[in-house]
């Protein structure tokens, strides 16, 4: 092959070695690029796993937290990027003037470099990747936490809704008792068989019932609104809520609450506010150990081979391995100020990581005692249930014998209404102090799509 043939050849191999490194970056900043989905459109009627991932798929909270662990991980690749070669294509064109005279030339020169350096000891390199690694980690557990605790508003507010979806039919029910009373009064009154005096007591339990009404109506729509604005969909969005399972479920062997020590035990090994809390701690220790290697010696070995090509020519290689010691005999108390602030960090941490798991015992024991009261209150509220129920019976009972007075009537029909709320709501706060124990325990498990 003649010499512009072989100059030609190298010039292609040089130009495609940059080419293909361009591709290359260009692969690796593709996923910033990454499109944002659509908004997860809500069709009902939806169950609790349902509301739950349309709100981790909206929340802000949520994005934040994972690009906060994006961000990390590209943290965590850089720290161990000086285990690998560093090498580096470089290529230029030139052109030059000999001369402003007619009889001046033009001279074009090309060159192109290729260098490969290595780095095979660095004071403080291992310590600079395990806290990268380590911080890392607490951002994955602080995303994790940041779920935990959006499921469990989702599950808050989406029980609540059910709740007072039920009172408000309760409320419905109460009127329809109310009419009818206020109707069989006023045939009485008609027959002479009460006074009627009587027809102002029951309008009364009319008025009474028809507020109680307006009342869960309201709160109906208003625990609707919150629960909408939770999963992050548009308060205008059509919403409709699966019913769920009978609460005597939810009261199975299954989920018997654990023993206090057993349940803090399980919190420290599983909660990810104390699991991230230690990966912080970890993080400023190896911080702490960077700033003390910085006083010196550090010390530094690695190996370079440079090659290069000047109008496609090559003119040598060189290579060279060096070991490199430095020491700062005077910074201005720059890397003593640096170490002091690393042992304050280190200390700061431990003291978070301490803080983290006191707060995480009350939550455990404040959780268990609410998820044992509202048990206790489903069993109560039953009996009082059946115990309004059967004195609503008799008083209608002895009023339509005329042994009975109205006032008897009302009271005890709104005696009714009241256990039947007082029922329903224990249900509910049961359900709700289930997921906070779970929340408590670091045992609550992430929503997962069904594959379709």
């Amino acid at each position: 092959m003649s010499e512009r043939g072989m100059r030609g050849l190298r010039r292609s191999l040089v130009l495609g070695l940059l080419g293909l490194a361009a591709v290359a970056m260009a692969g690796t900043a593709a996923p910033a690029a990454e499109s944002e989905g659509a908004s997860a459109t809500p069709s009902g009627p939806l169950t609790l796993d349902e509301c739950a991932l349309i709100a981790l798929h909206n929340s802000p909270q949520i994005i934040s937290a994972a690009q906060s662990v994006t961000s990390a991980r590209a943290a965590l690749t850089g720290a161990t990027s000086a285990y690998y070669p560093q090498i580096a294509v470089s290529a230029s064109e030139a052109v030059a003037g000999t001369g402003a005279s007619s009889s001046g030339g033009v001279e074009r020169t090309e060159e192109a470099d290729l260098s490969l350096r290595q780095t095979l000891w660095r004071s403080g390199l291992r310590e600079s990747v395990e806290e990268s690694a380590a911080r890392l980690r607490s951002a994955e557990l602080t995303y994790l936490t940041a779920v935990q605790g959006l499921v469990q508003q989702v599950a808050s507010d989406y029980y609540a809704t059910l709740a007072a979806e039920r009172l408000t039919q309760v409320a419905e029910v109460g009127v329809e008792a109310a009419k009818g009373h206020l109707a069989q009064v006023q045939a009485r009154i008609q027959l002479g068989a009460t006074p009627e005096v009587d027809k102002f007591t029951a309008e009364a339990d009319l008025a009474r019932a028809e507020l109680d009404l307006i009342d869960a109506q309201t709160n109906h729509k208003v625990a609707l609104a919150r629960v909408k604005t939770t999963m992050g969909v548009p308060v205008e969005t059509s919403l409709e809520l699966a019913t769920p399972s009978p609460v005597g479920q939810a009261l199975s062997p299954e989920a018997e609450l654990p023993a206090l020590p057993q349940a803090l035990e399980t919190a420290r090994a599983r909660r990810p506010e104390i699991l991230g809390a230690r990966e912080v701690v970890a993080a400023s220790r190896s911080a702490l150990r960077q700033a003390e290697i910085q006083r010196g010696p550090a010390t530094e070995v690695g190996g370079r081979y440079n090659a290069g090509l000047t109008d496609w020519e090559s003119h040598g290689s060189t290579w060279d391995l060096s070991l490199t010691l430095s020491w700062p005999l005077f910074d201005g108390n720059a890397t003593a100020a640096q170490v002091t602030s690393a042992r304050a960090s280190r200390l700061r941490a431990e003291a978070d990581l301490q803080r983290t798991i006191n707060e995480a015992g009350l939550d455990v024991e404040s959780a268990l005692a609410r998820a044992e009261r509202a048990s206790a209150r489903i069993t109560v509220t039953a009996r009082s249930v059946a115990a309004a129920e059967a004195r609503l019976r008799a008083a209608e009972g002895k009023y339509q014998e005329g042994v009975g007075i109205l006032l008897e009537v009302t009271d005890a029909r709104t005696a009714y209404s009241s256990a039947l709320a007082d029922q329903i709501q224990a249900e509910y706060d049961y359900r709700t102090a289930l997921i906070a124990v779970q929340k408590a325990l670091g045992t609550l498990a992430p929503p997962q799509a069904e594959e379709k």
